[in-house]
């Protein structure tokens, strides 16, 4: 008896290890979304939400991440799953207007989500590879996790998140999630050179 559940405790590590790369959301995920959100969360249809999950690089880039609602090894915190599992009566049940997920489908969101959320296990981004190479969320510096205060050449100053520098326009998402492209100079001496810190440059 002891043996049977050693193998089988053997078997499950073994699952754990090398089938948390398997999962994905190009893969796994998003067939599920189409099947489920597509109405109210697609480019096809509608976005509501400021949520576009036919949009992979919007989901990398402004929903995945420690404090986003998808948090990569974190699923009892990802509000995008906690949604999903509440019961359908609940004002914040998701999909608004639609049947709860099948019990397997929540089981994959929830297996993808504590592998790390990858996006596409083909092409994993540099902070998927930390995450999968460390088993922790070690995507980001703790500065760029931070709601920076940003100033523009008119003095006025705004509380966001940098996203990353591109050429001479540097994206922030405010709290409330929205993003925006900013030139760089359009902003003060000091928030292009914490534009281009955090940037790594």
């Amino acid at each position: 008896m002891k043996t049977k559940i050693w193998l089988i405790a053997l078997a499950i590590g073994m699952a754990s290890s090398s089938s948390l790369m398997a999962v994905d959301y190009v893969t796994d995920v998003l067939p599920i979304m189409k099947e489920h959100c597509w109405d109210c969360h697609s480019n096809e249809e509608s976005v509501k939400g400021n949520l576009a999950l036919d949009d992979v690089e919007e989901v990398r880039d402004y929903q995945v991440g420690t404090y986003n609602i998808i948090r990569p090894g974190n699923p009892e915190e990802s509000s995008f799953l906690e949604k999903m599992k509440l019961p359908s009566g609940h004002t914040d049940f998701m999909p608004r207007k639609g049947q709860p997920l099948p019990a397997e489908q929540l089981a994959i969101i929830e297996k993808w989500i504590a592998a790390g959320a990858v996006i596409d296990a083909k092409k994993p981004s540099d902070k998927e590879k930390a995450f999968l190479a460390t088993g922790e969320s070690v995507a980001m510096e703790d500065e760029k996790l931070k709601f920076h205060s940003w100033t523009n050449t008119a003095g006025t100053v705004i509380e966001a998140r940098f996203v990353r520098l591109t050429g001479d326009a540097v994206t922030v998402v405010m709290k409330d999630g929205k993003s925006y492209n900013v030139p760089l100079a359009k902003l003060s001496a000091e928030s292009q050179t914490l534009a281009k810190k955090l940037a790594g440059e």
